[in-house]
This record gives structure tokens, C-alpha cells and sequence, in this order.
């Protein structure tokens, strides 16, 4: 995405779903706020709204391309 698509993304973004961390809940300025890919782009994901949610920079990061949310526990059972 270029920088023009990118901030219309992002302000999409935030009129469906508001100025907020999709993982964390937690409120934050426009500035504040980084695209996140719910598929990443490295396992298949595209820049779609349908596959692109808000999240704080330490959500966002935390998560890297891992397929669930951030902080997520894996129970190994075995």
C-alpha cells in the first residue's frame, strides 16, 4: 500500500470499528494506531478491510505473523 491508500485504510478502519485496539481495547489517537493484518501478509493474508483490523503498536508487534491474538497461550496437552 502507498501512503495515500494507507491513511484511507486506516480512517475506514476507524469509521467501522472506531479508534481503537482490536485486541487490547484500548483507546488511542489516529496517530497511535498501525494497520494489522488478521491473516498476515506472509502466510497469504492481503490489504483488504476485510482482513485488516487497528491494534496498538505493542499488540500489533507482539503478534508478529502468527495467526492468533497476541499473548495467546497454546495449551500442549501432549
Amino acid at each position: 500500500m502507498n501512503p495515500k491508500q494507507k491513511r484511507n485504510k486506516k480512517q475506514r478502519l476507524i469509521d467501522l470499528f472506531g479508534s481503537q485496539c482490536w485486541w487490547c481495547s484500548k483507546s488511542l489517537p489516529q496517530k497511535d494506531l498501525t494497520i494489522d493484518h488478521l491473516l498476515p501478509k506472509s502466510r497469504g493474508g492481503t490489504n483488504s478491510c476485510e482482513n485488516l483490523r487497528l491494534s496498538c503498536f505493542p499488540c500489533n508487534n507482539h503478534r508478529g505473523n502468527s495467526l492468533y491474538p497476541p499473548n495467546y497461550k497454546s495449551l500442549n496437552y501432549f
